[in-house]
């Protein structure tokens, strides 16, 4: 998803460290391993271990099928992380079930128009961005009970909790 690097640019110079990418285009690979550290060139062969450390996953995928994308990267991804991507505006507004359930339960989307009109590829659809954090699952905490007091946490279909901001910034800090 890294393409030439304008992703891996806009991170490095918003204070990342280090910046992994991964890219199937060779030519793409050449001018994306110059910005970044290249681990792969197939986002599915991508596994958990490979990416156990990071702390956000910010993706351009092809909008084709963004969606086979964006749950590869809940997959993967480490708890506490923070997923986010673009995507076209179907994938979020034709009900993909799994989807869906992703953004009501940990995350946000917006439609953000038509925004790639006049960018260096251009596309004429609508674009979505998909914002999701992964909870961490894990209750080895130094801070086990800590808080003194627990919210009731609304249980949402199959047994789910709703998305809560709070408690997303609460269990990034405990998991911290």
């Amino acid at each position: 998803h890294a393409g030439k690097g304008n992703i891996v640019d806009y991170c490095l110079s918003n204070g990342a460290k280090e910046v992994l990418s991964i890219e199937i285009n060779k030519d793409l690979q050449q001018i994306v391993k110059q910005k970044s550290t290249l681990i792969g060139e197939d986002f599915f062969e991508c596994k958990p271990e490979q990416i156990s450390h990071v702390h956000a996953i910010y993706m351009n995928p092809p909008f084709s099928n963004a969606d086979k994308h964006i749950l590869h990267a809940w997959e993967v991804a480490p708890d506490g992380c923070e997923i986010v991507s673009l995507c076209n505006i179907t994938t979020i507004t034709n009900q993909n079930r799994r989807i869906s359930n992703l953004i009501n339960q940990y995350g946000i989307s917006e439609n953000l128009g038509d925004c790639f009109t006049e960018a260096e590829r251009t596309t004429n659809v609508e674009v979505g961005l998909i914002r999701l954090h992964k909870p961490i699952r894990s209750k080895d905490f130094e801070f086990d009970g800590f808080f003194m007091e627990e919210d009731e946490e609304e249980m949402q279909g199959e047994g789910i909790m709703q998305y809560n901001e709070v408690r997303a910034l609460v269990n990034r800090y405990v998991g911290t």
